[in-house]
């Protein structure tokens, strides 16, 4: 007999009447439909495709029909890929939070980024404690600041003062930081200035950022002052700031670093 989907109106042929008033699905659209009894002769010739001798489709019988889409091996193995997925996240995720077994591996590869950090961290700890015990005697002396005019430059912002040794060993290649800060005491520029030179006012006046660079930083005036500073023994010291900051209003000056007179003459003394 020759039955029609009532979706896309195709027609096949139904080889079996005892598969009447059972759910059949339609191999071109896949819709789902029952074929009554009621509704269909059983004498093929009533039923005959007006297309005459043209083949007919046969319909899907061998589907289950508990679903209007089938489950495909595909889709399931996606399915359990998934799962065992995620099992395996989670269960690595408790290894990793609740049990050492883990353990080398995070040292390996997630702890070695932190050790180098408190390495360093700690590196430097110490080089500021070994700073503090090698300028801590040391004493700033005669200390002023003032600002005076330049004929090449325009202004500068000079400060100068002395150091006395306070240890009771000699000391060498003190070097200060000075820095000025604005009147909410933000900080606005600092520069580090080896001590041993002193510059007169006539040539804070007349010499060029170059000249007066050459003077601040001279070996031989280093080399003479600031290299075997007896015990209660001074060196003298000048930094200068060329065209300051005009809201600079505050200074600041402290030593970071000096050396023993062993080392000093370890150290290659071009400055």
């Amino acid at each position: 007999m020759l039955i029609t989907c009532p979706n896309c109106k195709s027609v096949f042929r139904l080889h079996k009447p005892d598969d009447l008033d059972k759910k059949l699905r339609c191999s071109i659209c896949k819709t789902v439909f029952v074929v009554r009894d009621a509704d269909y002769e059983l004498e093929e010739e009533e039923n005959a495709s007006p297309a005459g001798d043209m083949p007919t489709p046969q319909i899907n019988l061998d589907t289950p029909f508990a679903t209007d889409t089938p489950v495909t091996k595909k889709s399931k193995g996606i399915r359990i890929f998934l799962i065992l997925f995620f099992s395996a996240i989670c269960f690595i995720s408790i290894l990793w939070s609740f049990t050492n077994y883990l353990d080398p591996i995070k040292e390996k590869y997630f702890n070695r980024d932190n050790a180098n950090i408190q390495a360093k961290i700690d590196a430097e700890n110490k080089r500021i404690e070994e700073l503090a015990e090698k300028v801590k005697l040391l004493q700033i002396n005669g200390l002023r600041q003032y600002t005076m005019p330049n004929d090449k430059i325009g202004t500068l912002t000079v400060i100068e003062g002395k150091i006395i040794n306070g240890f009771d060993e000699a000391r060498g290649l003190i070097q200060v930081e000075c820095s000025l800060y604005n009147e909410g005491g933000e900080l606005l520029i600092n520069k580090k200035q080896i001590a041993g030179t002193s510059l007169s006012l006539f040539q804070l006046q007349v010499l060029s950022e170059h000249e007066l660079e050459q003077n601040l930083n001279n070996n031989l005036d280093i080399m003479q002052r600031n290299t075997n500073i007896a015990p209660g023994a001074s060196t003298p010291f000048m930094c200068i700031f060329y065209n300051p900051p005009q809201n600079a209003a505050n200074f600041n000056i402290k030593i970071v670093s000096a050396e023993k007179p062993e080392d000093v003459s370890q150290q290659n003394t071009t400055f």
